[in-house]
């Protein structure tokens, strides 16, 4: 009967530490997302503002610093990684805004709107010869997915604007029209 006892008080102590570890975890969690709203706020401060205003810098520069905080904290939060990448976008800061939404895919790799995202950064930077394969793996996940399927097309038109304006400066440069002496 003693051993009973004395097993019933550790049973217990391990009770209270998986409630408390859970509660601790659902704060954290409420904390996590708390933060992430207040990155929001200031980043919708700051979308409508002039491009060159400095209290624009200043907002997106918060809403980035929180960001990087709640991901160190919890690198697994996908939401504060696309709301990271949503941020450098504003910033017009491609390349990180690319890291951000490789290290999401590495996170979700099965989510095809992950890899259409990272597409669009490619876009954005003119980089269209990336785009595509990332749109292919968009599709290998999902086939339907009518928006990788369109934005593929859309890209790959602008591939062979782009493809069609180098062949013709190629022309007028070997033909010596582009420079007029």
């Amino acid at each position: 009967m003693k051993s009973i006892f004395k097993a019933i008080p550790q049973f217990v102590v391990v009770m209270v530490l998986t409630v408390a570890s859970s509660a601790t975890a659902s704060t954290n969690q409420n904390t996590e997302a708390e933060r992430i709203v207040e990155a929001m706020n200031l980043y919708v401060r700051a979308t409508p503002m002039d491009q060159f205003d400095a209290r624009r810098a200043e907002l997106l520069g918060q809403a980035e610093s929180i960001l990087i905080d709640v991901i160190e904290k919890n690198p697994a939060s996908l939401d504060a990684h696309r709301k990271l990448m949503g941020v450098y976008l504003q910033m017009r800061d491609y390349r990180k805004a690319i890291q951000t939404m490789q290290a999401a895919i590495t996170l979700s790799p099965e989510d095809p709107k992950l890899f259409i995202a990272l597409a669009i950064l490619y876009d954005h930077q003119g980089a269209y010869e990336y785009a595509i394969p990332i749109l292919d793996q968009a599709l290998t996940l999902d086939p339907n997915q009518q928006l990788a399927k369109e934005y593929k097309a859309s890209i790959q038109q602008k591939l062979e604007m782009q493809n069609t304006a180098m062949e013709s400066s190629n022309t007028l440069h070997e033909t010596g029209k582009l420079h007029s002496d």
